[in-house]
């Protein structure tokens, strides 16, 4: 019997013996390496401290500073989400189980969405920098497109308002969504070990220190 056909033949049996076995499955559970396995608390420690961070920076008194100030701000918590979502991707390599994966990538998809919103605010201060804030040499008077008062006024008025309903949707989301991922810390919580758990509370607090000193410095 050719080789190739024999593997073949054997490969097959094996996808169907996989699908028809009653304790199997047609996507049976990835195993994973135990040493990436164990990655996983300060991983997640890491994760849950920029995203809390994140949430911490974006209920501050923003308006309170300089359009400077708040473009910083912003910068800051894209970046602090940029890193959970990157430690939200690691993680996913990490599981073995359905349910985690599953509730992993429902977090992954509001980080991101997050995210994209602290970049759009920042993307929204720079602009009115650059139209409002100097209005003798801009973008648009260097091509001659010359503005009258009422027009620079109803374009502020609206960036301005944009700003402050898109930051305020943003600690909505943060605060409405904190139960359920408190329920999620909880179900992961639940199944670490006590030297697991030892480990991402370490890593937690150890990653929230060190994002708070960034944003001190920057002070």
């Amino acid at each position: 019997m050719n080789i190739k056909f024999h593997n073949e033949i054997i490969n097959q049996v094996r996808r169907t013996w996989d699908y028809i076995r009653p304790t199997g499955s047609r996507n049976p559970a990835r195993r994973i390496d135990p040493l990436v396995k164990m990655n996983l608390p300060p991983l997640m420690g890491r994760r849950d401290a920029a995203y809390d961070r994140a949430a911490q920076l974006i209920q501050g008194d923003l308006f309170a500073g300089t359009e400077e100030t708040r473009a910083r701000t912003y910068e800051e918590i894209s970046g602090l989400l940029t890193q959970a979502a990157e430690d939200t991707r690691a993680v996913l390599r990490t599981l073995s189980s359905p349910d985690t994966e599953r509730r992993e990538r429902n977090f992954l998809k509001l980080i991101l969405m997050q995210e994209n919103i602290s970049r759009l605010l920042e993307n929204l201060v720079l602009l009115e920098e650059g139209l409002f804030r100097n209005l003798g040499s801009t973008p648009l008077s260097d091509f001659d497109v010359h503005r009258g008062d009422a027009e620079i006024a109803r374009n502020e008025k609206t960036l301005t308002e944009t700003e402050i309903n898109l930051a305020n949707q943003m600690r909505s989301y943060f605060d409405r969504a904190s139960v359920k991922v408190n329920r999620y810390r909880e179900y992961t919580a639940k199944n670490f070990s006590k030297s697991n758990a030892l480990r991402y509370r370490k890593a937690y607090d150890i990653h929230s220190g060190v994002f708070t000193e960034e944003k001190q410095k920057q002070s």
